[in-house]
């Protein structure tokens, strides 16, 4: 849900990159913020001394957001946007959600079987959202219902400064990822829907690499 206000975020995103900042920069950047924001959130909640580190998750999380935009923004301002570019992009993503967030699965008393519910989800989501593109209408689907990439960013930064208040919360932990991954499930749902809907009515033309 969060996606359907990023055109009003553009501006001060594309303030940062300036003139020297390329996509394949911009894509790197949010994979190092990406992998930060999984290191930090493992660290504060495994090592006592170290819970100040979950503070600096949500900003890691929204700079990873910021440079996933400013990726796709930059290519296609100068015109260098390619099949590989987005075949990057899309991966980096799920890989990064995984990462970052899959840590949780290793921490002493974490909510390892909601993680795991969590992390399929959004697979899910993702998946779908990438089918669209490859159904006749050739569209990726962003719809979410509190479930898209942002969404996740925000839920998740939220449980990081939840832990950081309160280090015995992450008993609750399965019931929070229980309630979150419901969103996510439902934007999987909803974007696969739409990708039926938005071929319908077009030709179908189901090929492999060995024929039809």
């Amino acid at each position: 849900m969060i996606y359907l206000w990023k055109a009003r975020f553009h501006p001060a995103v594309r303030g940062l990159a300036g003139n020297w900042m390329t996509p394949d920069m911009a894509l790197a950047g949010g994979a190092v913020a990406t992998l930060m924001g999984g290191a930090c959130l493992y660290a504060g909640l495994v090592h006592p001394r170290g819970r100040w580190l979950l503070l600096l998750v949500p900003p890691l999380l929204l700079l990873r957001m910021a440079l996933n935009a400013l990726d796709g923004l930059l290519a296609r301002e100068r015109g260098q946007a390619s099949a590989l570019g987005e075949v990057l992009n899309e991966g980096v993503d799920v890989i990064g959600d995984t990462l970052a967030y899959g840590v949780l699965y290793f921490v002493p008393g974490g909510p390892r079987l909601t993680v795991a519910v969590f992390l399929l989800c959004t697979w899910a989501a993702e998946f779908f959202g990438v089918l669209g593109k490859g159904l006749p209408g050739g569209v990726r689907r962003y719809e979410a219902a509190f479930g898209g990439k942002p969404d996740r960013a925000f839920w998740m930064a939220l449980l990081s400064l939840a832990l950081w208040a309160d280090p015995r919360l992450l008993s609750h932990a399965p019931h929070y990822l229980a309630a979150v991954s419901a969103l996510v499930g439902l934007t999987a749902a909803w974007r696969a829907r739409a990708a039926v809907r938005g071929a319908r009515g077009l030709a179908y033309d189901a090929r492999t690499p060995v024929g039809r």
